[in-house]
């Protein structure tokens, strides 16, 4: 039988809620003051077979205002056989909480590619405090090289890194940004691989480039891509829209700058014919430069110069990749998705993709000249 909370009478609910204040936990939670935020995580490996890792912390510095703020960033370093023991030994180094839960780059160093990133990535995942849309990236020579760059134009309490992968300050076709939670897919996926910028700092610190981007094959040592292929790999992902194409013919130099981009690609496998992967780009674009007088009558030809050579660059790409039994692009994971006729479908992929041929087709239209008449 129930009875009304009105018949409990307020004697008895008094009761209840104090008993309810008396029997609650203390709370986690700690005062801005008495934390201490980390930007970003930097990884290398050591000589030192007992401490393998070096870890780095890079800590916004806090301060009352920006005009009061001399010194914007502190860092942290460990050595360790493990990254926990490092990060609760570095615990010990500051007077605040480290809080992670602004740590948005992590960055690994050029000599850790050629040892197992599943443990990295493991780390990264069980820590409820790391967001799984943190970027990945690689520092040359060293994680800890790019994180000690101070940039000019970076403000105090924020990171340069930010702005150039979120895609809202910085617009590149060279820049390749890379989330926690899709490089961990990648790693474990059959049928692609994952791509991670590759970062590097001036000689004064005050500079951090990015326009170049490494392909982590499975098992493989790393495979380096130039500006330029990064720029294509970039454009066959569609995470691009603008990109610029420069054609050289005869003597005359024009470069396309690109507005809108598409690619598509499809898998033909047939018994009696050898295996095509068709890919089909399109994009739109002005005539940027150029070094002599463009006829705008003939917008027609110099669309076609540019295909051809878009077409040239992507197949030698494409070519490159199979070359090395790699797959950025995910072809394997489409053939598994539209063949299931088998459990063997990757291995039956992986003898396809040995022999597979490419047929590209990129339509680039030339809209206008630009504005000068």
């Amino acid at each position: 039988m129930r009875i009304p909370i009105q018949r409990l009478g307020r004697p008895f609910l008094s009761t209840v809620l104090a008993l309810s204040l008396i029997l609650q936990s203390g709370c986690g939670f700690k005062d801005i003051d008495k934390r201490i935020f980390v930007l970003s995580i930097g990884i290398d490996h050591t000589d030192n077979e007992k401490k393998p890792y070096k870890v780095i912390l890079k800590l916004a510095v806090p301060s009352r205002s920006l005009k009061e703020s001399n010194t914007k960033y502190t860092y942290l370093t460990k050595e360790s056989e493990s990254f926990s023991s490092a990060i609760r030994l570095l615990k010990t180094h500051v007077d605040k909480e480290l809080d992670f839960g602004h740590t948005k780059v992590i960055v690994l160093g050029e000599e850790i590619l050629h040892h197992d990133l599943a443990d990295i990535t493991d780390f990264f995942l069980r820590r409820r405090d790391i967001q799984m849309v943190a970027w990945m990236a690689i520092g040359t020579p060293t994680a800890e090289s790019v994180l000690k760059a101070e940039p000019a134009s970076e403000m105090a309490s924020s990171h340069a890194l930010f702005n150039l992968f979120d895609q809202t300050a910085v617009e590149s076709s060279y820049i390749i940004s890379t989330y926690l939670f899709d490089f961990h897919r990648k790693m474990i996926e059959t049928g692609i691989d994952p791509v991670l910028p590759v970062l590097r700092s001036s000689k004064n610190k005050k500079k951090i480039i990015v326009n170049s981007a490494a392909l982590l094959a499975k098992n493989k040592a790393p495979i380096k891509l130039s500006p330029q292929e990064t720029k294509l790999y970039n454009l066959m992902t569609n995470n691009i829209q603008k990109l610029d194409i420069i054609i050289k013919k005869d003597k005359l130099l024009y470069t396309v700058s690109i507005d809108t981009a598409k690619t598509n690609f499809k898998i033909i496998t047939k018994p009696t014919h050898k295996p095509v992967l068709k890919m089909d780009v399109t994009m739109k674009g002005i005539i940027e430069e150029s070094n002599r007088h463009i006829n705008p009558k003939k917008l027609d030809t110099y669309s076609k110069y540019a295909s051809k050579k878009v077409e040239k660059q992507i197949t030698a790409l494409l070519t490159k990749f199979q070359e090395n039994k790699a797959d950025p692009l995910g072809f394997g994971v489409r053939y598994k998705a539209t063949n299931l006729h088998t459990r063997d479908t990757y291995k039956e992929w992986k003898k396809i993709y040995s022999e597979i041929s490419f047929d590209v087709n990129v339509k680039v239209s030339i809209m206008s000249t630009g504005i000068i008449e």
